[in-house]
């Protein structure tokens, strides 16, 4: 009986011990469990913060893009493009300039449409700047994620890339054509009505133009920053203000000109009675060297008075006239002057510089007409304008030739000191 019960506690003991140990490996395979499932639900986590950091980088990569885009391919209007593309096609453009032009060339065809430019890449930037906040919250608390999305936004979405754009538009432009080409293709529907829109009411976008006066203010500019030669500047200036100017503000007066008349008066007594008398002036030699003196290319000559310009004589062909014969200058001048090309003291200098363009005269007489008495019109001579008044005016500078020279007068004059 003994063993009977010894046999009975055994078998007790070990059914006790089994259900312990059957217990003891369910309560391991239950933590087991709840252990793998905390570090699946950890990795997803981890994988749904990582895809939240990389579209907030995204995101603000794409609000510098469309920001500095928007500052940049604006401030280039159309006509400072083809200015760039133009000066790179010419010969004898630098590197520079070429590459300038290549660039140019990219951007035009985007920067056509303006307002559909300027309508995607805003839209481009609200809607990622609408967006980052959002994601930015999911990650933070709502404080935190207001100051986070508020600084990234102005540091890396605003602030740098306009800094960047607004010194480099041209280049940084050009190389982000294809993307400004696909938001334009993803974002037509919306942003073509609010363009067309804007095309209704505000009208396209106006392209920079400068008057003459701007244009001279810019060159200047561009002479003291050293772009220019003074030189260059000058006549760029000149060239862009002459035309408006009349001659009175360049000709030579009356009263500083070399003439010869043709005749000039004799006072003679003839029958008691005193006559005026009208001899002509004879081409001797006394006469040449006063010519030669002068140093003149051109002479006018007149009859009664200096009012009365007949014709110009040209030094040069005095190469025909024998001192010693003493030719009459009416003589020579019926051959040899030609007519003298009048012009009025109020005629501009664009007009009298197609007339000099066209070969027939480079000199022209000034006059003025007094019509105000009841008898007929008086003219009178003010004075001379030339092709070379007109270059210097274009040039702003004086132009001395080889005949203004002391050096030249003094020449001249021993010259006829030593002829006899």
């Amino acid at each position: 009986m003994h063993t009977c019960l010894d046999t009975f506690l055994s078998l007790l003991f070990r059914t006790a011990s089994a259900s312990l140990e059957g217990r003891r490996i369910t309560v391991v395979a239950h933590e087991k469990a709840n252990t793998d499932a905390r570090t699946s639900s950890g990795q997803d986590l981890d994988v749904l913060a990582a895809i939240h950091y990389i579209a907030i980088f995204l995101l603000i990569v794409m609000s510098a893009i469309a920001s500095g885009l928007t500052l940049g391919l604006m401030s280039l209007d159309k006509v400072s493009l083809d200015v760039i593309v133009r000066a790179g096609d010419r010969s004898g453009a630098t590197k520079d300039e070429v590459m300038k032009a290549k660039a140019a060339r990219r951007i035009l065809p985007v920067r056509a449409d303006s307002n559909l430019l300027l309508t995607t890449l805003v839209l481009t930037t609200v809607a990622v700047n609408s967006l980052l906040p959002i994601l930015i919250a999911d990650l933070t608390s709502g404080l935190v994620g207001f100051f986070a999305s508020t600084i990234l936004i102005l540091i890396f979405g605003e602030i740098v890339p306009q800094s960047l754009c607004s010194r480099h538009a041209l280049s940084i432009g050009s190389r982000f054509v294809p993307v400004v080409k696909v938001l334009r293709l993803v974002l037509y529907p919306f942003a073509k009505p609010v363009s067309y829109a804007l095309d209704c009411t505000v009208g396209e976008n106006v392209d920079t133009m400068f008057t003459k006066r701007e244009l001279q203010k810019l060159v200047d500019i561009h002479v003291r920053r050293k772009v220019m030669h003074p030189d260059e500047g000058h006549i760029v200036c000149g060239a862009m203000s002459y035309k408006n100017k009349v001659v009175s503000d360049i000709m030579i007066p009356a009263d500083k000109l070399f003439t010869l008349p043709i005749s000039f008066s004799t006072l003679q007594v003839v029958l008691f009675c005193h006559v005026d008398l009208y001899a002509s002036t004879i081409l001797n030699m006394e006469v040449l060297k006063m010519i030669y003196n002068n140093g003149y290319s051109r002479i006018p000559v007149w009859n009664k008075d200096q009012n009365d310009v007949v014709g110009i004589v040209f030094t040069k062909d005095l190469i025909y006239v024998d001192p010693n014969q003493d030719i009459p200058l009416m003589a020579f001048a019926r051959v040899f002057a030609v007519a003298a090309h009048r012009i009025w003291l109020d005629a501009q200098l664009g007009e009298v510089l197609s007339v000099f363009k066209m070969g027939s005269t480079h000199m022209a007489l000034v006059y003025d007409v007094n019509n105000s008495g009841p008898s007929d019109p008086l003219y009178k001579l003010k004075g001379l304008v030339t092709l070379e008044d007109i270059v210097e005016e274009i040039l702003q500078s004086k132009i001395t030739d080889e005949i203004d020279s002391l050096e030249a007068r003094q020449k001249r004059q021993n010259c006829t000191n030593q002829i006899r």
